[in-house]
This record gives C-alpha cells, structure tokens and sequence, in this order.
C-alpha cells in the first residue's frame, strides 16, 4: 500500500480515538494536545525552534519569577514545569488509557503558544504512532496499515523513546548548560507533572495497565524510560496525613520546584519538601476551598 494510502487511514483511526478520549477523559488530558493542522492564526513554533539558545534565554528572562528574582535557575525552573505539564500528561494518558504512542520527539512536535506561552502540543505526523491493541477499546481493523506493537514493553520503548530520551533529556541538558539549573529539579518537574495522573486514570483505565506503566514510569531505577538509570526513580515520598476532611497519605517531592523562594516567600506547593506537615494540611486545605 502507498504511503498515499497509509497515512490517512492512520491518521483516521488515531484521530477517531483521540476524539473518544475528548469525550471521556479529563479536558486536562486532551486540551494540551493538537493532533490535527492548528487553525488559522495561531502561534506555531517548533520545539527544536523554541529551545534554541538566544530564544530561550529571552523567554525565561521574559518571566514574572525573573523580574521577581533575577535569578536565572528559578525561572528556568518554573518555565520548566509549564513545558512538563503540557508535554507529558496526554501522551502519557493516551498511552495507558488506549494503548496509543504518539511520537513525542523534539522533531515531531511544535507548541502552540498563547500570549507567548505553550498552550498545547502539536503532533505533526501521526503515521508514526503505535498501537498496542489489547490496551485499544476500538477493534483495529485487520487491514490497518500502521504500526502495531504486541507487548506492554514494546508500547513502552515507542512512547518512552519518543517522549524522554529525545524529548525531555535533550531539553533538560540544553536549559541546565544555558541555566545550570540541577537536572535532579528537572526530572523532579517532569515527576510532579504525570505521576499523579495514574491516580486519576484508574477510574477509566484497568488496574494492570495503570500498575505496569507506574511501575515502569516511576518505581524501578532501570527501566525503558532511559537507556542508563531510569531519572524518574525515587523522586517523592509518602507523608502520612491524620486530618479530618483530607487523604491519610500525601505525596510530596525530593526536591523543590524553587517556586518555594519567590518573592514575597508566601507563595508554596502544598507537595513542597521544604515544608512540614502542619503548613502543608493548611495549603491543602486552601485548595479544598478554592476547588469548592
């Protein structure tokens, strides 16, 4: 078959599940993800573009927490939360939820940016993307001509290949050589951004896809997430809780976001390791009454 043909009837299946998962998931899940053409007048710029040096630095120079600080590595910091929490959550949902890997390679992906800032990730081929068909909740016609994988590890390799290894270790090595910001801190917001999702994806997804991806993700020190030591590993502890009103366990951060040392200092993650117990059930609490 041509890649004529290939390539719509690719892009047709992809587009159809990430339409079901529009209607299902969390709007968190699918707004920071474009699988078609962005619409006319929106701000494009591919990742390997946006990261380039003198861009960059001007961008994290640009940020409030800069003004505030005028350290570098602080704003670098939070810029990198941002770029974490709009790259990984729906590839990593995707994946789990429907046994879909989308290539997220620097080469592959552009953000859509709103005021200057990533609003949204831009997937520009799609005739890449795996699938892992038992994950799938739409039968993959027999005549389906992309690329199917036939093992949880095989889906792991595309996506973590994809996602971490050209993806968020290229990134992490250019902003702490242009920042030297610790890439311990980096990883720790790439943690922060996606771990807690699994919690979340179980009221939808099987418990032995949340477990084998978790376990993979976050909990053995080798694994597919990075040829060396998997830098995800041992990146948050348990706290255990005993407030009226609030979860018996908290997970909270190794390390700090540097969020913790903004000006005027009053201004903290309720998962910041910096803290103790009593000021982080008052944050908690905080937010229980925002979200109310």
């Amino acid at each position: 078959m041509s890649q004529q043909l290939i390539i719509p009837k690719v892009c047709n299946l992809i587009e159809e599940i990430f339409a079901h998962a529009q209607r299902t998931l969390d709007s968190f899940y699918t707004d920071c993800m474009i699988l078609t053409q962005p619409p006319d007048g929106a701000e494009v710029i591919a990742l390997n573009d946006y990261l380039q040096p003198e861009r960059f630095l001007s961008v994290i120079k640009a940020r409030p927490e800069y003004e505030k600080t005028q350290d570098i590595r602080i704003a670098a910091s939070i810029w990198n939360k941002v770029y974490s929490w709009k790259t990984l959550p729906g590839v990593l949902a995707l994946m789990t939820w429907a046994g879909v890997g989308l290539d997220a390679s620097l080469e592959n992906v552009s953000f859509v940016l709103e005021d200057g800032q990533p609003k949204a990730v831009w997937f520009h081929d799609l005739s890449c993307t795996v699938i892992y068909p038992k994950r799938s909740f739409i039968p993959i016609p027999k005549d389906y001509p992309g690329k199917i994988v036939n093992s949880v590890d095989a889906l792991h390799q595309a996506v973590f290949t994809g996602l971490f290894q050209r993806n968020l270790a290229p990134m992490i090595d250019r902003v702490h050589s242009l920042t030297k910001l610790s890439k311990k801190t980096m990883w720790g917001n790439a943690v922060n951004a996606s771990e807690g999702q699994f919690a979340e994806l179980s009221k939808c997804s099987s418990p032995e896809a949340i477990q084998a991806d978790y376990s993979v993700l976050y909990e053995q020190p080798y694994s597919s997430v990075m040829p060396d030591r998997n830098p995800l590993y041992n990146l948050v502890r348990t706290e255990q809780l005993n407030e009226p009103g609030l979860p018996t366990q908290v997970t909270v951060r190794l390390t700090c976001c540097l969020y913790n040392f903004i000006p005027p200092y009053d201004a903290k993650c309720p998962n910041c390791p910096l803290i103790e117990p009593k000021e982080r059930i008052a944050l908690m609490k905080e937010e229980l009454a925002e979200d109310s």
